[in-house]
């Protein structure tokens, strides 16, 4: 396996959960599908929860820590979250309270030989986060659950070699699918999600600053669909230089996405 590489173990309006490695150094992002899933994806990647160096949290939403209470009950690597988000974690259950290592959006710290920078994301959540990991050379950045993308986010995510960056929805699905009229304003709005168009600018924008794999990620199952997230940010980016662009399906995915590979523009579901 390789040293370095990002594997998506769920991506999607049902539950949330990746895996950035880099040379020993585990860290999941986000627990928002079951244990279960977890440990089977990380075993078919030769790893064990004992391997786990650290969890990152981006908030309190249930498809993003829905594996959280069983993960602090059989793991024992450290989890970070948002003050606001250990606040309203540990509203609902009191006993996870002394297992969450607090941080203010915008604070930075290490998890061994990672270094990491959090910014605030706008999302309906008590204090939702994006991250940045970098190691060695290597600039990654994680960047789901954002209504849009603030400018103090853009300007930390520019130059990120690798970035997972939310597809959420494309508009015209959202506006005549299933949702009710308030669900579909609070997910087309400034504090909801990202919808295609949005992720296919600001994609364009990333690859203009350095940017060579994107990974888009938390897809709706209802208003939205691969190829359509895909093509409209692969059209985005005609003419700039190579990137490799995927979609993290909502399963895990079949093989990691590698830092540090020739990028070679492509379409990949």
């Amino acid at each position: 396996m390789a040293e370095r590489y990002y594997f998506s173990i769920a991506s999607g309006s049902t539950g949330n959960c990746g895996l950035y490695m880099a040379d020993g150094t585990a860290i999941l992002i986000d627990l928002g599908v079951s244990l279960r899933k977890i440990t089977t994806a990380l075993a078919e990647l030769g790893l064990g929860l004992t391997d786990v160096s650290a969890v990152l949290l981006t908030h309190e939403h249930i498809d993003h820590v829905k594996g959280l209470p069983m993960f602090l009950k059989k793991a024992k690597a450290p989890v970070f979250a948002s003050r606001g988000t250990a606040e309203a974690l540990a509203a609902k259950d009191p006993s996870c309270a002394d297992r969450l290592n607090e941080f203010d959006s915008g604070e930075g710290f290490w998890v061994r030989n990672v270094d990491i920078a959090t910014f605030a994301t706008p999302h309906d959540a008590a204090e939702s986060v994006g991250y940045i990991l970098e190691h060695g050379n290597h600039r990654f950045g994680f960047a789901t659950d954002l209504g849009f993308v603030p400018r103090e986010a853009a300007e930390l995510l520019r130059g990120c070699e690798t970035v997972v960056l939310e597809s959420n929805h494309d508009p015209h699905m959202l506006q005549a699918g299933p949702y009710p009229y308030p669900l579909k304003m609070r997910v087309a709005g400034p504090a909801g999600h990202l919808s295609n168009p949005d992720c296919a600018v600001f994609a364009a924008d990333l690859v203009r600053h350095g940017t060579r794999n994107l990974v888009l990620a938390h897809l709706s199952e209802k208003n939205n669909m691969p190829a359509l997230a895909l093509q409209q940010t692969v059209s985005a980016l005609h003419g700039l230089p190579d990137c490799t662009v995927q979609v993290a399906p909502r399963e895990r995915m079949e093989t990691p996405v590698v830092f540090g590979e020739e990028a070679v523009c492509s379409l990949s579901g």
